[in-house]
């Protein structure tokens, strides 16, 4: 059994652990993800501590079975902190890993959040639902479409304290990012510095083929999952964040634009993930939930 210690993650259990004390507490999620039998057990003093910790919380034991080396109970173990970073919206990370008789800690850096998450992580049953489904995905996308950058650079832009235009800037790195590997992904290509449509037939010199704009590929790169957002003022706000740093629009319409921006990233990555089910959107403060 390959276990191992992780931080920043709040969600409650699916399932009651019993103590010797009578004492009980919803801090379980038992799951098979492909191959794999993995327990989540919340640290119960998290769960009843009211004054919610800040900073690095160590939070939730893993467990997992049917690993074979070390190597291989660290990867698994990391692509379930990246899913559950993208659920909690909060920079969920592993510190200690221990399999047959060795044992390994790291420095980890991570901050715990609890912002507008993206699924209701205090019931256990929907995010064993999630990482469930959306298993099989994550692991043949995740280094063709860089997933766990974007999860990275998404709930970087949560941190407390960073300017809005800083935060605006990150998002559209991560568009940026996402339209890229989508283009790579779908074998459009990448001719003289541009992504470029090919003609039919095709002409002699590729350089002449027609440019994809940013807006070219963002459109095509949603449409693949079904989604056909307004991107006229995430096109406008991107071109002057980028080429000027700041921006002349006023407060509230800029936070109006990074809710939209974080609403449009947040189901792209659920729809190309393959989840279903009720999520939280973020621009109604996650107060509001939608269904895939």
């Amino acid at each position: 059994m390959f276990k191992a210690k992780i931080a920043n993650y709040f969600g409650t259990g699916s399932e009651v652990k019993h103590y010797q004390d009578g004492s009980w507490c919803l801090c379980l999620i038992k799951m098979k993800l492909g191959k794999y039998r993995v327990e989540l057990e919340q640290n119960p003093s998290i769960l009843w501590n009211a004054e919610q910790p800040q900073g690095f919380v160590e939070t939730t034991c893993i467990s997992v079975a049917g690993v074979k080396t070390f190597s291989e109970g660290q990867s698994v173990v990391l692509d379930i902190c990246y899913l559950l970073s993208l659920a909690s919206m909060s920079q969920v990370t592993p510190y200690h890993f221990e399999f047959r008789g060795s044992a390994k800690s790291l420095s980890a850096v991570g901050q715990s959040m609890r912002y507008r998450p993206l699924l209701e992580i205090h019931d256990g049953s929907v995010v064993k639902s999630y990482l469930e489904k959306v298993w099989p995905n994550y692991r043949k996308l995740k280094r063709s479409r860089k997933l766990p950058e974007v999860i990275d650079m998404l709930t970087t832009c949560e941190l407390p304290g960073l300017p809005l235009e800083i935060q605006l800037g990150q998002m559209f790195v991560i568009l940026e990012n996402l339209k890229g590997t989508f283009a790579k992904y779908s074998g459009i290509p990448f001719v003289a510095g541009f992504f470029r449509e090919i003609s039919n037939p095709p002409k002699t010199n590729t350089k002449k083929e027609k440019q994809l704009s940013f807006n070219d590929l963002l459109t095509k790169m949603l449409a693949a999952e079904g989604m056909k957002p307004k991107l006229k003022r995430i096109i406008r706000l991107r071109n002057e964040i980028i080429h000027f740093g700041l921006s002349r629009k006023p407060y509230e319409s800029l936070i109006k634009n990074y809710d939209y921006c974080h609403d449009v990233v947040r189901e792209y990555l659920l729809r190309l993930l393959g989840y279903s089910g009720e999520y939280l959107v973020y621009s109604k403060a996650c107060r509001t939930t939608l269904r895939l």
